[in-house]
């Protein structure tokens, strides 16, 4: 099944689900089930049904002492037929395990037998010493009939009574409670100990007495369903065991072990988190594939950088002694010699000797190469000292690499990473990340979220599989029932015939005292008229208020008044976004008076609707209650406008009532409203777990060892100290940034235990964030049916929007003069009408009884090549091929028309084929075998790369380079030049009307003419570099593979306009209440020359700032954050930082410092405003995502619905994919083995699987060996590993020969071992020749990773797992989508690359923009947008560039270049920026669903079967051979032919002859006329090649839907088989040899008789004589 085949189905499941929990049966329908049995036997096929008692047998029986005897001696029975082994394997049924619902076909038992033990339903356990009890909602519940802990019988009241304290729900509601208030008191610190010690014992009596119910009534441990039996009730052993232990026992850090179980068990407690929490811990089982690629994966990267770049990051610059020091000889590096007492290598291990840049913590680095980084004057470049971040960034050792490469892969902080070794290597090893651990990480990622995605799935389809069975049932069911019911009636109407004749009257009578009854009752139940609760709610007592109500009501009503509505809320959100800091007080006024006016109309909007409606109508609709909390709020806020500290703002909300007419908006909102569900509480428990946890954990640690990671000795801003900074903490950490925070935890509490706090916070959390991501895509189908009532139709807003436009066009029309308007809605019938005819006409061939009531089930026929068709002779096929190739060529090379037909150019209707214009004809006809030529195309290709190439040279550095300038000059006018001659040829040959009507022709002719105007522009003295970057847009015209990803961007995005719409909506919301919370409170006052804040006892606002500006202290400025919620504009610019980047900490931590507008901040006054920045990336960002990916992918499943094929590749992409996954599919063939006896002997060993596991347990020697490399280990290890490597190598050597010997040439037929071929000749010239390269060639290095390339040995083992295998094969099929959309991510990061070093090259040099990260040249410009490309630190690249002055200097001159200053532009960067990073953000989404959709298409590993099907190539080379043999198309040969047809295939399918004797044992069916049917002979022969048939109806479909457009009626109703008719051959050939034998036997006797008889005649008459 394929993604979009699930996708497709989701509503159609949902809606079964739905049908499935609704299904019940009536009293009647149940007592007619189980009391008939005839309709018993007429069910007894329905699994269901053996569920059900005999008939006469009452259904649900008190569990009783003679039934506990009955199960006694059941028991015995099966004990007694499993000694004799004749017992019956029987199994529990699903639909009656313990803590299901009863089926639907008992019914509802009586109330007074809940809670009670009843007898087994279920027959598997009636023997197995059970009993169950059924809760409230009929939940089954079953106990062991033991007697618990060898004391208390089934029937003790004891035990009953615990069983019904147990089972009732008060006691879970009050265990809730308790947890509840338990984990409030964990977060309170009691300081008092007695009362501490109080409430521990009382938490203790409670869960103790909670175990000893549960002990009582289940028992032990003896049994099935006892208490140990189920391990949720481990978690109360758990907690009564640390309880106890920590009176005795101090745990410290280990006391959450208390805190664990005490809040997991609340997932005991609610029935739905616990089968949430079941079924996640079967999705993590189906991620034990994934998980070990994973570790595999990861391994692989973190043992490739612990050999590149092992020690690399101890380089950093080094403050060089000073020259006073005569002690100092000389030296470098290690070699310096010393003298006196001068210590050189404390000195350089010293950090007050390293060189730290402004604001840095660790030293800066610096390496050796000549594209590293570079020390300043002064300095020198030594490697020493301990690693940046505490030392724990690097890759000394396998354990830190890993955590780097799991920092790849979360995309956490990696910016720092990649400056760090870029600085410390060389920017060359930039590719190192972008060719090995950035695609590594994300074939990890990528198969991880597809995994996950297809357990759901399964699960999902599963699910819906079950609840389809049981719906068929039911109706099996009720159907029965129903013929039941009219039988009786028919029988009873047929005796009840004689009283008809007095029934009228009867039935007369019956109705009017009927009627009298409800008259009476109703007369009853009317409430007074004018009662106080009825005027309230109804307010019709008054008939003059009645008649306002009628009024009020058509009023509101009419479409024109939600119109009306509509565009006050419209208004009301455009004035309210247009409140921005400072505003004048004229701009205040307005905006505060058309503020009340707003307020006035939603109030008299709201009592118009009171009024009409009534309190009972009004508050009926969910909608009008959100509207009357709105308006009483912004009444409130108006009447506290004045009161100091009332931040509330009601009327930002307004904006949500626009999803009452607007179905998209509409959605998303439910979509947020079905969040609320098991899953979002699972995860919101295990954060506040997380949170206990931490605080426990690390609350001591970080008061104690603070000044460890701040100078100040005070608590940072991110630490776990009180338990809102601890939700910060975990928080962040679900968002994807743990590892800033696990170094200052590792520094204040230690390595291991932050460690594992984290990383099971991470990855538990993240699960859980994707898994409640995925829930949210199913369910989003089923919102479309929980939609508003305005939704279904034709809503106010509709008619109303209609009538208005309609009222407006006439008019207009009337004004013009022309009375004859047409109505819109009538040309659409008539359009609509004209359609339908067209559709019957189409269809016309088949029978329409009811209009074209069937049309929707016909598909259309899909073209296949090759059909079976009606007979066709071969001459008559080759002619005809003839004739089409003739006039496809002729018509390929003769042009088309120049003009259009409506065009009034004068040669259009010249005749060309005779005459001086003939010339020209020919002259087109060249031109047009010019440009269709091969070598043409490649030579423009070539000339669009060189012309986006010579773009790279233009830097800073080309002007002080006159001939490398005047080079690109030359050949900018080349390539114009060349592209001009392009478009000539091509309007030559194809003519305008050919040339225009395409889509990349006219993309040429805009670039060419672009082209030629900066040419003039440049002529005229004018910068035309930014016009020059067109040219890149030339090159996907030209790769067809980057031409379907651009059609699939081009089709996508416009279809995911109004969910962008919505999107857009939602952060307005945000934005103005982001305005309305933080306008003008970011600015703060700073001395530039010190760069220090001021306290706000020296300066407490903007005045006191402005007064010391004043007294002449110009170092001072009262300056306002890059960043910040001043307008609606530039809180679209933070929020958009806050979404699409990692580094929004600024924005976050001036928001918890502001206070009032224009105040000096406070460090974290306002702590409580991160939970604005938490909602908004809740809602904002994590739901809007989810909903921007739902119609991702229903735009994806249109386009693969429009095609046909896939949405990523071409068609021979695709074959490529499907012969991929072939290859990986089919098997190896085996060697033969050889004849000579210890020459077969060695064979058997070396083929043995032992032997491969064996060399399997080598590699991973191998890998452990590699694993403990170190830097700076011991000579002794070196000399141990090198001698490990080498014994190792003689081990893989060995196999080797043993292999090449016992296989022969055979050896090199096999890929795997061929590449383990060349990874034994790579590592042995590693081993051996390294020392000869490092001294004369290359870095050592290449060559310690080119050993890495033995773990490859590893993949041998993957054909163990069938799993492991799955995955790599979906992932290899998506490998030429995945290079379609990387050579599109290339070019777009190729084009902003030129883009910003054309705009950005002269900024000034600050936040992340340094000597290596800037836009100064084409490298330094391409490793920027690297960073940029995961949304990491793009704002630290953007914050330069939104400079102006005095921030920068705008007449600032630099060296060799005519350009001055270094300011940027603030709207061309966030231009810049924003689109490249959607843009790319949409282009990974393309990447991802590739991967998702070609694992989703490989099958699964428990159905191997699917996988023996053949290719598509193999099924048309199967029907051309068949074809020669069955040219009338009948589908049927002779099996006398079917032995020239198995020779005449080809490989793998071909059976050379002779072959009569596997054609015999294949079995095949024959037909009448002993002919053989295709998929009969396809079938065996796939049989034949993998070992089993498989799959005969799937292989059928694919042959009639692939080739067989019109299959004939041929029955296939085999009369015979080929064995049957050979062994029938044989028998008749036994039967006549026999009786062959037999009359030569007869005839023998004959012969003998008649002598025989002569001699003793003679001799009787010899004696007589």
């Amino acid at each position: 099944m394929s993604l979009f085949e699930f996708w497709r189905r989701t509503e159609e499941r949902l809606e079964q689900l739905r049908r499935t929990n609704q299904l019940r049966l009536s009293p009647a329908q149940v007592s007619r089930l189980l009391g008939d049995s005839e309709v018993q036997t007429e069910l007894q096929n329905e699994g269901i049904m053996s569920l059900l008692p005999p008939v006469g047998t009452e259904l649900f029986r008190r569990f009783t002492p003679a039934s506990l005897e009955k199960i006694r001696e059941r028991h015995e029975a099966e004990e007694r037929k499993q000694q004799n082994d004749q017992v019956t394997e029987k199994a529990p049924s699903n639909d009656m395990a313990a803590g299901k619902p009863l089926p639907f076909i008992y019914g509802d038992p009586p109330p007074e037998l809940l809670t009670t033990p009843l007898e087994e339903l279920d027959p598997f356990y009636q023997s197995q010493k059970t009993f169950m009890v059924l809760s409230k909602d009929n939940i089954i519940h079953r106990f062991n009939c033991e007697s618990a802990c060898f004391l208390l019988s089934p029937f003790n009241l004891l035990r009953r009574f615990s069983i019904k304290l147990l089972l009732h729900p008060f006691s879970r509601i009050f265990m809730l409670l308790t947890i509840l208030t338990n984990c409030c008191f964990m977060l309170i610190k009691i300081k008092s100990p007695v009362l501490s010690g109080i409430l521990e014992l009382i938490f203790m009596v409670i869960y103790t007495l909670d175990v000893l119910v549960k002990v009582v009534s289940r028992g032990f441990c003896l049994g099935r369903f006892t208490f140990l039996r189920d391990p949720w009730n481990w978690l109360d052993l758990l907690i009564l065991t640390t309880g106890c232990v920590t009176k005795f026992v101090d745990l410290a850090k280990f006391s959450v072990l208390i805190t664990i179980p005490r809040v997991l068990k609340i997932f005991t407690v609610i029935p739905g988190m616990k089968k949430t929490v079941e079924a996640l811990l079967q999705l993590v089982k189906r991620l034990a594939d994934v998980i070990i690629l994973m570790a595999f994966c990861l391994s692989i990267l973190a043992m490739i950088g612990l050999q590149l770049f092992m020690g690399n990051l101890r380089q950093k610059c080094i403050i060089w002694p000073p020259p006073l020091m005569e002690n100092i000889t000389a030296g470098y590096h290690d070699n310096m010699t010393w003298s006196g007492d001068f210590d050189f290598h404390s000195y350089i291990n010293d950090p007050v000797n390293h060189y730290h840049m402004p604001g840095h913590l660790d030293a800066l680095l610096c390496g050796n190469s000549s594209d590293s980084g570079m020390c300043p004057e002064g300095t020198v470049c030594l490697r020493d000292g301990r690693n940046p971040t505490y030392g724990y960034t690097n890759f000394d050792s396998f354990g830190w690499s890993l955590l780097s490469v799991i920092r790849l892969m979360t995309h956490d902080f990696w910016e720092n990473l990649l400056q760090l070794v870029v600085r410390a290597t060389g920017k060359s090893y930039a590719t190192v990340f972008v060719v090995i651990f950035f695609p590594g990480c994300f074939f990890v990622v990528s198969l991880i979220l597809a995994v996950v995605a297809m357990a759901m799935a399964e699960r999902e389809e599963a699910g819906a599989a079950e609840a389809k069975q049981k719906e068929e049932e039911f109706r099996r069911i009720v159907e029965v029932l129903k013929e039941k019911e009219e039988e009786e009636e028919q029988a009873s109407s047929r005796a009840e015939l004689p009283e008809k004749r007095d029934s009228p009257q009867k039935k007369n009578s019956a109705a009017e005292s009927q009627s009298n009854e409800q008259e009476q009752d109703a007369v009853k139940g009317e409430p007074s008229r004018c009662s106080f609760i009825h005027v309230f709610l109804q307010g019709d007592c008054c008939g003059c208020w009645r008649w306002i109500k009628q009024r009020c009501y058509t009023f509101i009503m009419n479409p024109c008044f939600d119109l009306g509505i509509v565009l006050c809320l419209v208004l009301n959100t455009v004035f309210m976004a247009m409140e921005h800091y400072p505003m004048t007080p004229s701009m205040e006024e307005h905006l505060s008076i058309s503020e009340l006016v707003f307020t006035f109309i939603f109030t008299a909007e709201m009592i118009l609707k009171l009024v009409a409606l009534g309190c009972s109508g009004y508050f009926k609709v969910s909608w009008h209650i959100f509207d009357f909390i709105l308006v009483v709020g912004s009444l409130l806020e108006l009447g506290l406008s004045d009161v100091e500290g009332f931040t509330v703002k009601f009327r930002t909300l307004r904006v949500v009532r626009l999803a009452r007419w607007w179905p998209s908006f509409h959605m998303f909102l439910k979509m947020i409203q079905s969040s609320v569900g098991n899953v979002a509480l699972v995860l919101l428990f295990l954060l506040f777990l997380s949170v206990v946890v931490g605080m426990q954990l690390f609350q001591r640690d970080y008061k104690d060892q603070v000044c460890r990671i701040a100078m100040d000795c005070e608590l940072p801003r991110w630490h776990m100290h009180d338990f809102f900074h601890t939700l910060m903490v975990i928080f962040r950490v679900l968002c994807g940034e743990w590892v800033e925070i696990l170094w200052d935890c590792m520094e204040v509490s230690g390595q291991a235990t932050c460690l594992v706090f984290f990383m099971t916070v991470m990855v538990i959390g993240h699960l859980l964030v994707l898994v409640l991501f995925l829930n949210l895509l199913i369910k989003s189908f089923s919102l479309e049916k929980l939609s508003s009532p305005e939704e279904k139709g034709r809503n106010n807003l509709q008619t109303a929007i209609t009538k208005s436009s309609t009222w407006i066009l006439d008019h207009i029309w009337t004004f013009q003069g022309k009375k004859n308007h047409v109505d819109p809605d009538h040309k659409a019938d008539k359009d609509n009408r004209k359609e339908y005819v067209a559709l019957d006409f189409v269809t016309s061939d088949q029978p329409a009884v009811n209009g074209n009531h069937d049309n929707h089930d016909r598909a259309p026929v899909a073209e296949a090549e090759v059909e079976f068709n009606s007979p066709e002779s071969e001459e008559e096929k080759e002619q005809r091929s003839e004739k089409l190739q003739d006039e496809e060529n002729l018509k390929e090379n003769t042009p088309e028309d120049c003009c259009w037909e409506s065009c009034c150019c004068p040669f259009q209707s010249v005749d060309t084929s005779q005459g001086p214009l003939r010339i020209w004809s020919n002259f087109r006809r060249a031109c047009l075998l010019i440009v269709q030529h091969k070598l043409f195309e490649g030579f423009i290709v070539f000339i669009i790369l060189l012309s986006s190439t010579a773009l790279v040279f233009e830097d800073i550095h080309l002007q002080s380079r006159p001939v490398l300038q005047k080079v690109l000059d030359t050949a900018d006018l080349v390539f114009s030049f060349l592209f001009l001659v392009e478009m000539l040829l091509k309007w030559i040959a194809f003519g305008f009307k050919k040339y225009f009507s395409s889509f990349w022709c006219w993309l040429d002719f805009l670039i060419l003419d672009v082209s030629l105007v900066s040419l003039l522009l440049s002529w005229m003295g004018f910068n035309t570099q930014y016009l020059r970057t067109l040219r890149t847009l030339r090159v996907p015209s030209r790769f067809q593979g980057m031409k379907v990803v651009l059609k699939v961007l081009v089709v996508t995005v416009p279809a995911m306009l109004q969910v962008l719409l919505v999107v857009l909506t939602v952060w307005l919301i945000f934005a103005i209440l982001g305005v309305n919370l933080f306008a003008g409170k970011f600015y703060y006052c700073f001395n530039e020359t010190s760069e220090e804040y001021f306290l706000p006892a020296v300066v407490n606002n903007k005045t006191e700032c402005y007064s010391l500006i004043e007294s002449n202290m110009t170092e001072i400025r009262w300056k306002n954050t890059k960043f910040n919620f001043d307008s609606v504009a530039s809180s679209y610019v933070a929020l958009l930082l806050l979404a699409m980047s990692h580094s929004w900490y600024d924005i976050i931590y001036a928001s918890m410092d502001s206070r009032k507008v224009e105040d000096q901040p406070v460090y974290e006054t306002n702590l409580y405003m991160y939970l604005y920045f938490m909602c908004f990336i809740t809602i904002g960002c994590y739901f809007t995502f989810s909903f921007f990916i739902r119609s991702f992918i229903s735009a994806l499943q249109q386009q693969r619905h429009k095609t046909g094929n896939h949405v990523f590749m071409t068609e021979q992409q695709h074959k490529f994919s499907t012969s991929m996954k072939t290859l990986f599919s089919e098997p190896n063939k085996d060697v033969q083995r050889p004849q000579n006896q210890c020459h077969a002997r060695l064979f058997d060993v070396v083929t043995a699987p032992c032997f491969e596991i064996f060399m399997g347990m080598v590699i991973c020697l191998n890998m452990v060996a590699l694993m403990v490399e170190t830097y700076e280990q011991s000579w002794e290890k070196e000399v141990v590993l090198y001698w490990f490597h080498f014994i190792l190598l003689l081990i893989f050597l060995l196999e080797f020969f043993l292999k090449i010997i016992a296989l022969r040439r055979h050896y090199f037929s096999s890929c795997t071992n061929i590449v383990d071929f060349v990874i034994l000749i790579v590592c042995i010239a590693g081993l051996f020749v390294a020392d000869l390269v490092e001294k004369y060639f290359v870095s050592p290095q290449l060559f310690a990773v080119l050993r890495l390339t033995r773990i490859l040995w590893l993949l041998r083992l993957i054909r163990f797992s069938k799993g492991i295998r799955m995955l790599i094969v979906g992932f290899v099929m998506s490998l030429p989508a995945l290079v379609n959309i990387g050579l599109l991510l290339f070019l777009l990061v190729f084009t902003f690359s030129v883009v910003g070093m054309f705009n950005f090259a002269y900024v000034r040099k600050e936040a992340l923009i340094n000597d290596l990260l800037n836009f100064e040249t084409f490298g330094n410009s391409m490793l920027s947008m690297m960073m940029v490309t995961t949304s990491s630190a793009w704002d630290g690249l953007l914050f330069p560039i939104m400079n102006t002055p005095p921030d920068c200097d705008p007449l600032k001159e630099h060296p060799g270049s005519v350009v001055v200053g270094d300011c940027g532009s603030p709207v061309v960067g966030i231009i810049f920026f924003a689109t490249y990073i959607n843009l790319f953000f949409l282009l990974v989404l393309y990447l991802f669903s590739a991967v998702v959709l070609e694992t989703f298409n490989t099958r699964s590993p428990e159905d191997p079967e699917d996988l023996k099907l053949l290719s598509d190539h193999h099924l048309q080379m199967f029907y051309k051979t068949w074809r020669k043999f069955d040219p009338d198309a009948s589908q049927l040969i002779e099996y006398s032919e079917l032995s020239d047809f198995c020779d005449a295939l080809q490989d793998p399918l071909r059976i050379p002859k002779p072959n009569n004797i596997k054609l015999i044992q294949m079995d095949l069916p024959l037909l009448p006329g002993d002919q053989v049917h295709y998929v009969d002979v396809l079938q065996a022969l796939t049989a034949q090649l993998f070992g089993k048939s498989g799959q005969s109806d799937a292989l059928r479909a694919r042959l009639e839907e692939k080739f067989f457009t019109n299959p004939s009626k041929v029955s296939q109703e085999p009369i015979s088989s080929t064995l049957q008719r050979k062994q029938e051959e044989v028998a008749a050939s036994v039967i006549q040899r026999a009786y062959r034998k037999h009359l030569l036997q007869d005839a023998g006797d004959k012969e003998t008789s008649h002598p025989a008889g002569g001699g003793a005649t003679g001799i009787s008459g010899a004696t007589s004589q």
